[in-house]
């Protein structure tokens, strides 16, 4: 019952819920309330060609939760953080954590704070990943808003040049399939390089820590926020887990280096904040459960892979038994992401002397190593 076991996994999916708080109420230090707000280029970007769609109410989907006076998270497919900052004399900011997946969600993400916090300035797009479900509003946000952006120094490249990113998946230039914008952001320059461990203070209430979180990509980061208005934490882990709603869809989730991705894991559970939110799925306030089951899924998918190479197996060969085994019907973007997937494990499984190949006949196969 291997990588099949859904049971199991639902149960312990179950374990997992947790009760989300409310919003907190206190407020900051002074601030000017009555102090005339300029709103930038926001309601331009709302008017112009060709996002002129974004102008209509934002989809169902999107909805805003205040966590703290200070944070909130846009909840949509992608989930984004919204970080108000309003210093005792300064004009009303905002900074977003990821953008969302194309220029129409970002838009419609600039609406929704708007109507929420009236006339601001969006001062950065701080983004975890370069995968173009997080960065894919970020050039639409530099052009049109006149945020800057930042990112880590590995993830700065791959937005610069996103086509890096299809060729990794796919071995060399890439399929026409895979430049869709579902797999592909529009290039965007980065304007800051942010480190990690080190406190970035952003106003007199809001301070950031960045968190090297590689695996499943190859320079991803948490940003952990801490609101001192209320002493609440807040840690957007990105991609670095899934909520228990998407992990229980999505078993195999795609991976970047899967030794880097557990070792992420295990360091996740050492961040110690009041809420939770992964890059997609639902907010927790526990972490270890949802730990726990990320972890599941991923030793669940070893352990099958290490069942077909009981008998030596070429990687067509394994991808095949993995997607039958899964039920799963693969289209030419799955074909790819679940092959680079297969492939990451099968690297992390030889370097822990797991698995070998062999080249005979000019074919690689691959078979498990019996201890």
């Amino acid at each position: 019952m291997l990588f099949s076991e859904r049971k199991r996994a639902a149960a312990l999916a179950k374990k997992t819920a947790q009760p989300l708080a409310g919003a907190e109420q206190a407020q900051c230090a002074s601030r000017q309330d009555t102090q005339q707000q300029r709103l930038p280029p926001v309601a331009q970007a709302l008017s112009q060609q060709p996002f002129a769609g974004a102008q209509a109410q934002p989809a169902p989907l999107l909805q805003l939760e205040q966590l703290t006076p200070h944070i909130a998270v846009i909840k949509n497919k992608t989930n984004v953080g919204v970080l108000r900052v309003q210093d005792k004399g300064a004009e009303q900011a905002l900074y977003f954590i990821d953008s969302g997946n194309d220029a129409k969600t970002a838009l419609e993400e600039l609406a929704l704070a708007e109507r929420t916090y009236g006339a601001f300035s969006l001062k950065a797009v701080i983004t975890t990943h370069s995968h173009a479900d997080h960065s894919g509003g970020n050039s639409v946000l530099r052009e049109k808003a006149g945020a800057k952006i930042w990112a880590s120094k590995g993830e700065a490249a791959l937005m610069e040049v996103p086509v890096l990113q299809s060729s990794l998946v796919y071995g060399g230039s890439p399929l026409q399939e895979l430049t869709s914008p579902y797999l592909m952001a529009e290039p965007c320059a980065v304007d800051t390089i942010f480190p990690y461990e080190k406190e970035i203070q952003l106003s007199n209430c809001l301070s950031l820590r960045a968190v090297s979180l590689p695996g499943h990509y190859i320079d991803m980061a948490a940003l952990v926020i801490h609101d001192k208005a209320v002493d609440k934490t807040v840690a957007f882990l990105a991609d670095g887990i899934s909520g228990r709603n998407v992990i229980k869809r999505y078993w195999i989730q795609y991976v970047y280096d899967e030794g880097l991705f557990k070792q992420s894991l295990e360091r996740i559970k050492s961040i110690q904040a009041d809420f939770y939110i992964p890059g997609h799925g639902d907010m927790v306030t526990d972490i270890e459960g949802l730990v726990e089951l990320n972890q599941l899924a991923v030793f669940e998918t070893e352990a099958m892979i290490l069942d077909e190479l009981k008998t030596p197996h070429t990687f067509e060969e394994l991808l095949k038994a993995v997607a039958d085994r899964n039920g799963i019907i693969l289209k030419v973007s799955q074909y790819e992401l679940i092959g680079s997937t297969i492939r990451s494990y099968l690297s992390s499984l030889q370097r822990e002397n797991k698995v070998t190949y062999t080249i005979t006949e000019n074919c690689m196969r691959w078979q498990r190593i019996h201890a």
